[in-house]
Protein backbone atom coordinates (compact mmCIF):
# COMPACT_ATOMS: atom_id res chain seq x y z
CA UNK A 1 0.00 0.00 0.00
CA UNK A 2 2.73 2.44 0.45
CA UNK A 3 3.49 3.40 -2.96
CA UNK A 4 -0.45 3.81 -3.77
CA UNK A 5 0.12 6.60 -0.75
CA UNK A 6 2.99 7.78 -2.21
CA UNK A 7 1.09 8.25 -5.53
CA UNK A 8 -1.76 10.09 -3.57
CA UNK A 9 0.25 12.20 -1.85
CA UNK A 10 2.04 13.29 -5.36
CA UNK A 11 -1.39 13.83 -6.52
CA UNK A 12 -2.82 15.96 -3.55
CA UNK A 13 0.54 17.86 -3.21
CA UNK A 14 0.63 18.43 -7.14
CA UNK A 15 -3.04 19.95 -6.85
CA UNK A 16 -1.81 22.12 -4.34
CA UNK A 17 1.38 22.98 -6.30
CA UNK A 18 -0.63 23.93 -9.25
CA UNK A 19 -1.98 26.71 -8.14
CA UNK A 20 1.37 28.60 -8.79
CA UNK A 21 3.04 26.52 -11.26
CA UNK A 22 3.43 27.53 -14.27
CA UNK A 23 0.44 26.04 -17.16
CA UNK A 24 2.24 23.45 -18.71
CA UNK A 25 3.32 21.67 -15.30
CA UNK A 26 -0.56 20.40 -14.86
CA UNK A 27 0.03 18.38 -17.69
CA UNK A 28 3.09 16.85 -17.15
CA UNK A 29 2.52 16.31 -13.40
CA UNK A 30 -0.57 13.79 -14.68
CA UNK A 31 1.73 12.27 -17.49
CA UNK A 32 4.31 11.43 -14.46
CA UNK A 33 1.45 10.04 -12.34
CA UNK A 34 0.75 7.54 -15.19
CA UNK A 35 4.26 6.85 -15.15
CA UNK A 36 4.07 6.46 -11.30
CA UNK A 37 1.03 4.42 -11.35
CA UNK A 38 2.08 1.68 -14.21
CA UNK A 39 5.39 1.14 -12.03
CA UNK A 40 3.03 0.27 -9.35
CA UNK A 41 0.84 -1.82 -11.80
CA UNK A 42 4.41 -3.15 -12.59
CA UNK A 43 5.38 -4.38 -9.27
CA UNK A 44 2.07 -6.25 -9.00
CA UNK A 45 2.39 -7.95 -12.03
CA UNK A 46 -0.45 -6.42 -13.47
CA UNK A 47 0.79 -4.12 -16.18
CA UNK A 48 0.07 -5.28 -19.54
CA UNK A 49 2.92 -4.53 -22.39
CA UNK A 50 0.78 -1.73 -24.03
CA UNK A 51 1.62 0.12 -20.53
CA UNK A 52 5.06 -0.58 -19.85
CA UNK A 53 4.86 1.06 -23.77
CA UNK A 54 2.85 3.91 -22.66
CA UNK A 55 5.19 4.31 -19.67
CA UNK A 56 8.19 3.78 -21.55
CA UNK A 57 6.97 7.10 -23.57
CA UNK A 58 5.86 9.24 -21.21
CA UNK A 59 9.37 8.50 -19.32
CA UNK A 60 10.97 9.85 -22.70
CA UNK A 61 8.63 12.96 -23.66
CA UNK A 62 8.01 14.39 -20.06
CA UNK A 63 10.48 16.45 -19.78
CA UNK A 64 9.98 18.62 -23.35
CA UNK A 65 7.52 20.88 -21.36
CA UNK A 66 11.33 22.09 -20.11
CA UNK A 67 12.99 22.68 -23.54
CA UNK A 68 9.86 22.33 -26.23
CA UNK A 69 6.55 23.12 -25.30
CA UNK A 70 5.33 22.93 -28.88
CA UNK A 71 7.21 19.15 -29.05
CA UNK A 72 5.34 18.61 -25.25
CA UNK A 73 1.67 19.42 -26.76
CA UNK A 74 2.39 16.98 -29.55
CA UNK A 75 4.10 14.36 -27.44
CA UNK A 76 0.58 14.82 -25.24
CA UNK A 77 -1.94 14.79 -28.67
CA UNK A 78 0.34 11.15 -29.47
CA UNK A 79 -0.41 9.92 -25.80
CA UNK A 80 -4.11 10.87 -26.15
CA UNK A 81 -4.27 8.94 -29.69
CA UNK A 82 -2.59 6.22 -28.22
CA UNK A 83 -4.76 5.43 -25.42
CA UNK A 84 -7.84 6.05 -28.17
CA UNK A 85 -6.49 3.41 -30.07
CA UNK A 86 -6.07 1.08 -27.06
CA UNK A 87 -8.63 -1.58 -27.41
Amino acid sequence: MEGYYDLIGYLVSSAKELVVDPKLYGPLRLVDAVSRLVTLLEKEEKADSFLLSLKEEIDAGKFLVMTDEAAFISFLEELVMKMARQP
